[in-house]
């Protein structure tokens, strides 16, 4: 027979596709993939370009226009210690829940205000998807892990029981690995109760070609594990804190006066707000004009600091995130060595 009358049958049949974009340097333990559980084993690891950065908060928040279908994401300007209508709209709404709850339902369908944590964290088992292990990726986690990290640096004090040492868990050289256990909850949220420490204090261990090195207090260890932090953490610069862009901000103002309704809930978000620029450009709208034109930001402004303890500038060669304890490098001369020893395979391996 004639290949004329052959068909490719791949036209024919329809293709299970998703127009969900995935980030590779994101580390999502997702359990809708994997049969509704997940679990693995990771490091918080210092964010070797900024320490101060190693775990950051950041605000978001979401309209959406249930006729038109569409959502708008922005940064929320309180990142940058700005004032924020988005602050001012949120605190309204949750005002009204008690003698407006159908009102407050409403509201909180069409806007949302939320915060998110960053930081880096070194994968150590994922049996999910072994292909991530030994690679570091950033973590995107909500207060419940937060509170968790914050359960080893500031342990609760109680009398009946002898007091816990503080431990950073994101230490090199005495810090935790974390199980993380995650199940679903609902559709949309996740279920992390599971989530904890592991009881032993533990240096990093991290794999170098086909071997697994554990961080030392010695020169040659610092060197090692700093050169493989720097070559392999991503870096955050494009998950910092956007300055809102004239058109996002005109965006803002229009997703203002089509959602924050009625009237009267829109007053109160006006009358509250100290964004004197936005109040203007949503009182244009609402008189019909357009809104003021207002001055491009730059695209990353200043981020939040790592407020769980105080993070002090360090030396370069230094391997922890706080600075209770320095990581001094060990030499008895105070000088590197020039002698060859295990960590050259080392080096050459990365």
């Amino acid at each position: 027979m004639s290949d004329f009358f052959d068909l490719p049958d791949d036209s024919f049949v329809k293709k299970n596709t998703s127009d969900r974009k995935t980030d590779s340097n994101i580390y999502n333990p997702d359990p809708n993939a994997f049969n509704g559980s997940y679990k693995s084993v990771f490091r918080f690891v210092p964010y070797i370009h900024d320490k101060t950065m190693s775990k950051f908060t950041k605000y978001s928040a979401k309209f959406w226009n249930p006729l038109t279908k569409e959502a708008l994401y922005v940064d929320c300007p309180s990142n940058v210690g700005k004032p924020s209508i988005l602050w001012d709209i949120e605190r309204v709404i949750k005002g009204l829940e008690k003698e407006e709850p159908e009102l407050h339902k409403k509201l909180k369908d069409s806007f949302s205000r939320w915060h998110s944590n960053w930081s880096p964290v070194y994968i150590k088992k994922d049996p999910q998807r072994p292909e991530l292990e030994g690679q570091i990726k950033f973590f995107k986690f909500s207060s419940q892990i937060n509170t968790i990290i914050d359960g080893q640096i500031n342990p609760e004090e109680n009398e009946l029981v002898a007091p816990k040492p503080s431990i950073n868990p994101y230490h090199l050289l005495k810090g935790k690995d974390f199980l993380c256990v995650v199940g679903k909850k609902t559709k949309v949220f996740r279920d992390w109760s599971k989530c904890e420490f592991m009881d032993d204090v533990t240096p990093l261990v991290f794999k170098v070609g086909d071997k697994q090195v554990a961080v030392e207090n010695s020169e040659n260890s610092i060197k090692l594990v700093q050169e493989f932090l720097t070559k392999n953490t991503p870096k955050l610069d494009e998950y910092f804190h956007r300055a809102w862009t004239p058109e996002q901000f005109d965006k803002v103002a229009e997703a203002i006066v089509s959602t924050i309704t009625p009237r009267p809930v829109l007053n109160m978000v006006l009358d509250r707000t100290k964004d004197s620029d936005m109040k203007a450009a949503i009182l244009a709208k609402l008189d019909g004009g357009s809104a003021p034109n207002v001055p491009a930001a730059n695209l990353i402004d200043e981020s939040v600091e790592f407020k769980s303890e105080p993070v002090a500038p360090a030396p370069t060669v230094k391997t922890h995130v706080n600075n209770e304890d320095p990581l001094e490098p060990v030499s008895a001369s105070g000088q590197a060595t020039e002698e060859k020893d295990e960590y050259d395979a080392l080096f050459d391996d990365m």
